[in-house]
């Protein structure tokens, strides 16, 4: 029962991740397409009909958590509170740039939401990345961590980043007009072997670190990681629709050593029994309500946009 709640807390979390890291690697390719409105107008218009839906995860993922592993929360929040409040804050302003930057049609306020959306992206990518490091080399309930930049999180930092920006690129190959994809072609061309080669430093590093966090789990899903980035250049330009599910991958194996490191405090502070059997039933409606809607948003929109395209923000 309690391998059955981890797994599940892991993969809403890596659902998450794999979503939302496309409108995350979007935001900061704001400006991939070229320096125009259109070009701009055209990337937030492709991310347009995911933006809520993949927040929904995380809301889906916290909420879970909150429930399945009350007597966690505490410890995972004090021990890395100045992580988890600049997450929160910075995707609050990453939100904002989304819904404000189309408001008014003067040049000037779009350029300056636009500065935001790609800062806050950018800024997004690198805190969640920070904040996973962290988690895997400090374990919940020790003291709080005063300095979270050590060479370990840096590294995940600039891994989720990266990775983030492969993924979006190769998001936006699929969705944007085919007159303005040579910048995100580009960027996954240059920058796919880069986050592929970061992988490998983890998984090199953790191996010869011992971590606790790097068990055969981790290894197997961070060398997943290295071939489905590395394959993604090979078929970005002939097989653009396959070339986002192998970024995908590498988008969501954050969630495999976090969980590793959770998994000894959180079995044990798992909910009572009943409470687990009352959520077990509410999740069994949600989640498979959730998904086919996510499902069905997915394979709807999922096409290069043109004049018929609606333009959600």
């Amino acid at each position: 029962m309690n391998a059955f709640w981890f797994c599940l807390l892991g993969a809403l979390f890596g659902v998450y991740l794999m979503l939302d890291g496309t409108v995350i690697g979007a935001g900061m390719l704001l400006r991939a397409g070229g320096s125009g409105e259109r070009a701009r107008r055209a990337t937030v218009t492709a991310f347009g009909p995911f933006f809520l839906g993949n927040e929904v995860w995380l809301v889906v993922t916290v909420a879970t958590f909150l429930a399945v592993l009350p007597r966690l929360e505490g410890a995972l929040f004090r021990t890395h509170y100045p992580l988890i409040a600049a997450v929160l804050v910075i995707w609050m302003i990453r939100d904002a740039a989304v819904w404000f930057r189309s408001r008014l049609e003067r040049p000037g306020w779009r350029r300056g939401w636009d500065r935001v959306l790609t800062g806050a992206s950018t800024a997004f990518a690198a805190a969640l990345g920070l904040l996973v490091g962290n988690v895997v080399t400090t374990p919940p309930g020790s003291e709080p961590v005063r300095m979270p930049f050590g060479w370990h999180p840096l590294l995940w930092a600039l891994t989720v980043t990266v990775v983030f920006l492969v993924h979006g690129a190769a998001f936006l190959v699929v969705r944007l007009p085919a007159d303005l994809i040579g910048g995100p072609l580009r960027v996954v061309r240059r920058l796919a072997p880069a986050a592929a080669a970061s992988y490998a430093v983890l998984l090199g590093a953790g191996l010869l670190t011992g971590s606790p966090s790097q068990g055969t789990g981790a290894v197997a899903a961070e060398a997943t990681a290295v071939v489905a980035l590395v394959a993604s250049v090979r078929i970005v330009a002939a097989r653009p629709r396959i070339a986002p599910a192998l970024t995908a991958l590498a988008a969501a194996v954050p969630a495999v050593p976090v969980g590793l490191r959770l998994e000894p405090a959180a079995a044990r502070s798992l909910a009572a029994g009943p409470a687990l059997d009352a959520l077990a039933a509410f999740l069994v409606v949600v989640i498979p309500l959730v998904t086919a809607v996510q499902a069905w948003t997915w394979w709807a929109f999922l096409r290069r946009i043109d004049a018929r395209t609606p333009v959600f923000f």
